[in-house]
């Protein structure tokens, strides 16, 4: 076994006992109570075939179930399937649960499964996951609760790709009858049913009585909506919410000492970055890409602005990740700014009259688009980001927008913007999932998420074969010559690993926080009365 996978294991057997649930003690779950939640901001859709953000997903993923799920220790385990095998390279036969009905009374079965699919990868409507799950050709019936998931050529992350959130299995009819109303009223077989979404306000699911499996021990489960970290963290005080995401990190440590409190987080697979749009001169040129890297003090932000709350960050992938590989990033582009005012002069700029680089007697401004609130300290570190930038002679103008416009402008066929605030979470742990649709040359936004436009064919061989193969070992390394080719031609600039953690009053219990942002365990949290 490798030094690396022997890391790897290291990092999971980490994330494992980092994710243990929050000990209730001797008391036993009692049913009944509503949990509060305050977050920073609104989905942009419960619907997974347009919505793949966690905003979205923490609700849809107790309503919509997949096959099968990823648990807090990495593993794959069953769903709305029993058990699952490996027909061949490119087939995996799932056996499907029987008598599960949907929240609207129709019964679960392989044509189900089929439906979800086939929509998801209807090019004439395609998800916006697809891009995310593989070469999946589609499902195949065998019987009713027998059903063939089938790739166009060997995928060896198939199984993980099965378990993402987005997978989850819809309800037919109730796609059929709701139309694009699906998109804020979903209907799937999951613990909790949807019951109300007031849009920047709140979200509220119930519980699923008929549910298959353990029935969840909470009534309902409302999302609020609060952009203000201060705010979230006054009405946790006040008890207006019981539990808070994104906490303000400067004061956990006060809470963690109050026992009127519970602190709970897993070291997520998340990297948040600032990333650049290489359609938008002067960013084609590698130089200033590199001056723009250079010129960001990292470690200043993460100890100043993030305070212990997050983790550095290597490149675009975590390091529970399959795949990942150290790249050095801080050696190849520590802080300089003379150097990053050197490289920015080699591409033709120089110091104008109030500081800033010109060339022509243009200015060297470029724009940034960042949500407040969507990921963790987005807007404080594009604003620390712009007055390093600033030193170097660039001048950055921020627009603070709504992150569903964000979303939107990111995800559109042209960007409008040279840079951009991005969090990008592995939700398989495979390195696929993040190489080959952020960078492959033909995932250009709306198909994929190569929101840099990033072209290397090279890259794209290294990926497509790393996909294909069967070998772990031969897998880690042409994925770590492909980071290694990202590293060269840099197109952004990582500020942190995230930590995933809940701040809740201590009567909420047995909250599993999960490595993977997407799959939080609210489901599982009973209140102690």
């Amino acid at each position: 076994m490798t030094r690396a996978r022997l890391g790897l294991l290291a990092a999971a057997l980490a994330l494992v006992l980092a994710a243990a649930p929050v000990s209730s003690g001797p008391a036993a779950p009692v049913r009944g109570g509503t949990l509060t939640i305050g977050r920073p901001v609104d989905a942009v859709s419960l619907d997974p075939h347009f919505e793949t953000t966690a905003p979205g997903a923490w609700i849809y993923q107790m309503i919509l179930e997949p096959l099968v799920t990823m648990g807090p220790d990495m593993k794959v385990r069953a769903a709305l399937a029993t058990a699952w095998r490996v027909m061949s390279p490119t087939r995996i036969r799932f056996t499907l649960r029987r008598d599960v009905k949907f929240h609207d009374g129709t019964p679960f079965n392989a044509a189900a499964v089929k439906f979800t699919f086939d929509r998801a990868f209807d090019p004439r409507s395609i998800s916006r996951w697809a891009s995310l799950a593989g070469p999946i050709k589609g499902v195949e019936v065998v019987d009713d609760f027998t059903a063939d998931l089938v790739t166009t050529e060997p995928y060896a992350p198939l199984l993980h790709s099965a378990a993402m959130v987005f997978a989850g299995i819809v309800s037919p009819t109730a796609v059929a009858r709701l139309g694009a109303d699906f998109s804020r009223r979903p209907v799937g077989t999951g613990p909790f049913k949807f019951e109300e979404w007031r849009t920047n306000d709140r979200i509220t699911v119930v519980r699923n009585d008929d549910y298959w499996g353990p029935k969840a021990h909470l009534d309902r489960i409302v999302f609020r909506v609060i952009p203000e970290e201060s705010a979230r963290m006054i009405a946790l005080r006040t008890g207006e919410v019981d539990m808070v995401l994104v906490p303000a990190p400067a004061q956990l440590a006060t809470f963690a000492r109050d026992p009127g409190y519970t602190l709970a987080q897993a070291t997520g697979l998340r990297v948040v970055f600032i990333g650049m749009n290489l359609t938008r001169s002067p960013l084609s040129d590698v130089r200033v890409r590199r001056a723009l890297v250079m010129a960001s003090n990292r470690k200043a932000i993460l100890q100043n602005i993030l305070e212990g709350a997050a983790g550095p960050s290597d490149g675009i992938l975590a390091p529970g990740v399959f795949g990942y590989k150290s790249l050095g990033l801080d050696t190849l582009y520590p802080y300089d700014p003379a150097r990053a005012r050197a490289l920015i002069q080699e591409a033709g700029f120089r110091p104008g009259p109030d500081g800033i680089m010109q060339r022509d007697g243009i200015p060297l401004t470029l724009t940034l688009i960042t949500a407040r609130g969507r990921y963790f300290k987005d807007a404080e570190i594009a604003e620390a980001y712009q007055a390093q930038l600033r030193e170097i002679g660039v001048r950055l103008e921020i627009s603070f927008l709504e992150w569903a416009t964000v979303f939107t402008m990111v995800r559109a066929a042209v960007l409008d913007a040279h840079m951009f605030v991005l969090g990008w979470v592995t939700t398989t742990a495979d390195a696929d999932y993040t190489l080959l649709p952020m960078f492959r040359s033909d995932q250009v936004p709306p198909r994929g998420w190569n929101t840099w436009r990033y072209f290397n064919a090279e890259f794209d061989k290294l990926v497509d074969q790393a996909r294909t193969s069967l070998s772990p070992r031969e897998r880690e390394e042409l994925y770590g010559r492909a980071q290694e080719m990202i590293a060269r031609d840099i197109m952004f600039v990582p500020f942190y690993v995230t930590k995933e953690i809940a701040l809740m009053r201590s009567h909420v219990k047995d909250f599993v926080p999960h490595p993977i942002e997407y799959n939080q365990g609210f489901q599982y949290v009973w209140i102690q009365k």
